[in-house]
């Protein structure tokens, strides 16, 4: 009898749905979700989108409703996208940041007052950009070397820049505080919260003392918020929703529609655990949540009144409620207050909620749902439970000077070496909790390539860095 490997028979029943996929369908990589917008990356690296374009956030000549995928650079230049309430803001390979629509208050960082534009245009000079998130009045960016910058609206002292330090508009990228050690970035209207490579949760802005746990209604600068732990952040209107290393979920700040999770109405002003499970993916809308546990099925509380949280009904959930029956969702993008949009480990895309700009993607306009309804038009690449080869850890940067940022998922436990190309072992630790980043200091080292050792219970991964 004949047998195939089991990593062989994977890839080929990856290959089987990925081709019934193709068949009716434009197939992405990445997808990134605005107020009233999406925008996808392809194989290819071209960018599409759909949705609302009235600000110029497509990137398109027509301020129109676009209902259907369409591409607005063909250039084949990108990396990665961020839509952000109503722009975008898109990465080059040679990592520069480019950005497209809504100007409110500088809120583009393109050195211009101007309302909005349809222009792709590029945002300073620096080539090392990371990941950006965006509020509807101020954007902040995290870059390779882990240092914070923000722009936009800065009344309320979002963009921390000390006591009286509060210009209404900062048309460039600012650096907020000194250090370089931060992981990850998340923003409410008039707040910026961040985490650091410790796990320590920190923040600033105007109703930020109510996250933070500290009296008075601004905090100027950023500020130690409550508990460690913590190795990934979303934020909605004044809450705060985030992951600690173990894996598990936890929410706090305003909860008047049942967003924090906790049973009420009213809100926690310190981190409640959503159950004691342990969750793959999570987001959060406006004022709603969404998490996906690690067996694979779909959660949803908060606000509800034009079905955004996918159960069928149109009343608010102050627990999290469980969206069909399914046990095989991957991912989950929530922004602006009534559209969400999920993917399952087939690689097909799913949308719900209110469909007012044609943010479903699927051709209808106004013909929203309560329920997840699947888009036949679109699929995803690269789907976790049918490619072994997903990265589950990342380096950055590499080539490396001072210190290399390391972050893992899904690697509870694993010891963590790293040699030099004589055998010599020059570091080692093991990661703690479900996932989670660590900071190695490599300035001491010298020049050369390096090899980055994990091993798991079930796996095994080397990689290369090298040190200029």
């Amino acid at each position: 009898m004949f047998f195939i490997p089991l990593s062989t028979m994977k890839k080929l029943v990856y290959l089987i749905i990925l081709f019934n996929c193709l068949v009716n369908a434009q197939c992405f990589e990445k997808i990134s979700c605005g107020t009233s917008h999406v925008i996808l990356l392809n194989e290819q690296n071209y960018i599409y989108g759909f949705g609302s374009a009235q600000t110029g956030q497509l990137g398109l000549q027509s301020v129109n409703n676009v209902l259907s995928p369409a591409m607005f650079d063909s250039n084949g230049y990108w990396k990665d996208i961020f839509a952000s309430s109503l722009r975008s803001f898109l990465l080059k390979n040679d990592g520069t940041l480019w950005a497209t629509g809504n100007n409110i208050y500088g809120c583009l960082g393109i050195n211009s007052s101007i309302n909005s534009t349809n222009i792709i245009t590029q945002i300073g000079t620096a080539t090392n950009w990371q990941k950006i998130v965006g509020s509807p009045t101020h954007t902040v960016g995290l870059k390779e070397d882990g240092t914070l910058w923000g722009w936009g609206q800065n009344n309320d002292y979002e963009l921390g820049q000390g006591q009286g330090n509060n210009n209404l508009s900062q048309l460039t990228p600012i650096q907020i505080g000194t250090d370089s050690h931060w992981v990850d970035v998340a923003v409410t209207d008039s707040g910026t919260f961040v985490l650091k490579n410790d796990g320590t949760f920190w923040g600033c802005g105007y109703n930020s003392n109510v996250i933070l746990g500290f009296l008075g209604n601004f905090v100027y600068s950023l500020s130690q918020g409550p508990s460690d732990n913590w190795s990934k952040i979303k934020a909605g209107v004044f809450f705060i929703l985030a992951q600690k290393t173990d894996g598990t979920l936890w929410a706090w700040g305003s909860g008047s529609y049942g967003q924090v999770g906790n049973g009420q109405f009213n809100g926690s002003l310190t981190p409640y655990q959503i159950t004691t499970d342990t969750w793959k993916d999570f987001a959060v809308g406006s004022l709603r949540s969404y998490g996906i546990k690690t067996d694979g099925t779909l959660w949803a509380w908060g606000r509800n009144e034009e079905g955004q949280l996918g159960d069928g009904t149109f009343e608010n959930r102050n627990v999290p409620t469980q969206i069909g029956t399914d046990n095989n969702w991957d991912r989950i993008y929530a922004q602006g207050a009534t559209t969400t949009v999920g993917v399952k480990t087939d690689g097909t895309v799913w949308v719900w909620g209110s469909n007012d700009f044609g943010q479903f993607g699927n051709g209808t306009l106004n013909q929203g749902s309560n329920v997840p309804l699947q888009n036949n038009a679109l699929c995803t690449l690269g789907v976790e439970d049918f490619d072994d080869e997903k990265e589950s850890v990342s380096f950055f940067p590499n080539p490396a000077q001072d210190v290399v940022q390391f972050t893992y998922n899904e690697l509870p436990n694993a010891k963590f070496e790293v040699f030099d190309l004589n055998g010599r072992l020059m570091y080692q630790t093991k990661t703690i909790g479900f996932s989670g980043q660590l900071a190695i200091p490599v300035a001491q080292w010298s020049r050369g390539v390096y090899v980055f050792k994990i091993v798991s219970e079930n796996r095994e991964i080397i990689k290369k860095m090298v040190l200029n």
